[in-house]
């Protein structure tokens, strides 16, 4: 879960830029979390206290409401709106990685990936987005390898997984959008050799780097099963002390076993 929000805290303050290299300082002062955080740690409190993903979103989002949501998702939250909420963009995708972490099976991944999902994205493409981010989470943490990752994407999601992270540089840099940016960021995953490098490829890959790179970071972190020292401490520094509690709390609960420190 950490990994999500580094990446997120880290790409905050490289979104839409177009960086020439992987090599840049990566925490600025304009760092800090957004609506990735605030929305991964919903998720993240629904399964650890047994709350539905819905009440916690609310919870969490009236909770931090400036952290740059749209318009019309706070007015869905806030019962403002009488109109079932159905958004386009990739707010699902890089809120789901506590599901990765916890679930038990692929099976219980692609469940709860699903239902977090439709409550604000029930669209093929978003939902599809959402499951494939879990599953490849999942069996990070779980000992498979890349390869097997990749296959298994690859067979039930049709995504195209030989595409390098140059190739969704190039695509944003023409200016075309990213019908969902999973792929881009299991690209980077693919490429890093370690956390920090998988960070540093999603960012500069480009466009909404903090989602890219939070979709990444998880992947890292649960493949890696390392996070270096000093990330997690100018990251935490930037939370607020019931985010830091409550990553604490699910962490021991779901990572026992991982080396995230």
């Amino acid at each position: 879960m950490k990994g999500a929000i580094i990446g997120d805290i880290i790409g905050s303050a490289f979104i839409h830029e177009n960086l020439i290299s992987t090599d840049f300082q990566l925490f600025r002062p304009t760092s800090a979390f957004t609506d990735d955080t605030v929305l991964t740690m919903a998720t993240a409190d629904s399964i650890l206290n047994g709350t539905d993903y819905q009440s916690s979103l609310a919870s969490w989002v009236k909770k931090y409401p400036n952290a740059g949501y749209r318009k019309n998702f706070l007015n869905w939250i806030r019962g403002e709106s009488d109109e079932t909420y159905i958004s386009d963009g990739d707010g699902a995708a890089r809120r789901i990685s506590p599901i990765g972490f916890a679930a038990q099976n692929i099976e219980e991944a692609l469940h709860e990936a699903e239902k977090s999902t439709v409550l604000t994205h029930n669209i093929p493409i978003r939902v599809e987005a959402s499951k494939a981010a879990a599953v490849s989470i999942f069996m990070a943490k779980s000992g498979a390898t890349r390869k097997e990752i990749k296959s298994f994407i690859s067979v039930h999601f049709g995504y195209d997984l030989t595409l390098k992270a140059e190739h969704w540089k190039q695509k944003i840099e023409e200016g075309n959008h990213l019908n969902t940016p999973v792929p881009a960021a299991l690209s980077a995953f693919f490429e890093a050799s370690d956390f920090e490098e998988a960070i540093r490829i999603a960012i500069y890959i480009g466009g909404p780097s903090n989602t890219i790179a939070s979709i990444t970071g998880a992947l890292a972190q649960a493949y890696f099963q390392h996070i270096p020292k000093a990330f997690i401490k100018r990251a935490l520094a930037r939370l607020t002390p019931d985010m830091e509690t409550l990553i604490e709390n699910f962490e021991t609960k779901y990572l026992q076993a991982s080396e995230v420190f």
